[in-house]
């Protein structure tokens, strides 16, 4: 019996190990801009910071509330600003990316409902099908 406790008190260390390799993006000041309820695009801003220790690449978006979700930056061309599809966002170790109006952004089409002012939405971030960050936006104007 005793060599038995041993052994799972000593695994512990192990599997605790095992959840300290996965990715730290953290999703902070999560915001979506209100739009009229027939719109059928909206545009998702936060703040997402790798708290670990190697780079993320997020190549996915999913939420339940809207049909697809892509990111996308603004850039300019013959100086008219333009909008382009982002496949991947790497975030370097201690990296931030910040999606602004204006820059890196996320789009947000065919939502599942109406979304009044202070809704909240999950948005879950994956890399090669794996889940690295999940995050709850509000629905609200600029500040």
């Amino acid at each position: 019996m005793t060599g038995w406790v041993l052994a799972v008190f000593l695994s512990a260390p192990v599997q605790a190990a095992g959840s300290d390799t996965s990715p730290g993006i953290s999703v902070q000041d999560a915001w979506i801009r209100p739009a009229p309820p027939s719109a059928p695009v909206r545009a998702g801003y936060a703040r997402l910071e790798n708290r670990g220790d190697q780079a993320v690449g997020i190549d996915a978006v999913m939420s339940e509330s809207f049909g697809a979700i892509e990111i996308h930056e603004m850039h300019e061309v013959e100086g008219v600003m333009r909008m382009r599809r982002v496949p991947r966002l790497d975030i370097a170790p201690g990296g931030i990316a910040t999606l602004q109006p204006g820059g890196l952004h996320l789009m947000l089409f065919r939502p599942r409902s109406p979304m009044e002012e202070g809704a909240k939405v999950t948005l879950v971030f994956s890399s090669g099908g794996r889940e690295v960050a999940r995050g709850e936006f509000t629905v609200r104007a600029p500040e």
